[in-house]
């Protein structure tokens, strides 16, 4: 069962209390809700989670920690998966974003790669980049909850028949 597996390798809800860098959030992060390994949850988590990760901006972690408070959704879940985008994923990700973007947007290459290119074609790179990144996000994030919501289910029936 997911659950199971969850709880061996996610901290406990006592080892995230004892951390002094969280006490930002305040008793916020005491709520049951943040840390149930229910289906719904979780899927809510791998939601918030997907999309920040494609967020081409920084504090990511900040941002996935503030909307799984507010959505009331996994956040450990949550707050592991935007690490999807680290220093070694990201340059292929924001470039394919931004050519998402383009493509969406119908806009041509902007970008020779000199600073003076970028400096003077800011708006249309930022432009290109978010929308691609917004598309991404929600699209990835949708899939990804859908496959985890499937496979939970199919590992809870599996489970049920033995």
């Amino acid at each position: 069962m997911p659950r199971k597996k969850l709880k061996k390798v996610l901290p406990t809800h006592e080892k995230i209390k004892e951390q002094k860098f969280l006490k930002i959030f305040g008793n916020f992060l005491h709520k049951r809700e943040l840390w149930s390994l229910s289906r719904r949850k979780v899927v809510g988590g791998v939601l918030i989670g997907i999309f920040v990760a494609c967020l081409p901006m920084p504090f990511q972690m900040i941002l996935s920690t503030f909307l799984a408070i507010y959505f009331s959704v996994n956040l450990p879940i949550s707050f592991a998966l935007i690490f999807i985008s680290n220093p070694f994923t990201m340059p292929p990700l924001f470039y394919f974003e931004y050519k998402l973007g383009n493509l969406i947007l119908g806009a041509a290459d902007a970008v020779e790669f000199n600073f003076d290119s970028m400096y003077d074609n800011f708006d249309q790179i930022a432009l290109s980049l978010w929308t691609g990144a917004l598309v991404l996000g929600v699209f990835s994030s949708i899939v990804c909850a859908i496959f985890v919501n499937y496979f939970w289910i199919i590992s809870v029936r599996k489970e049920r028949k033995r």
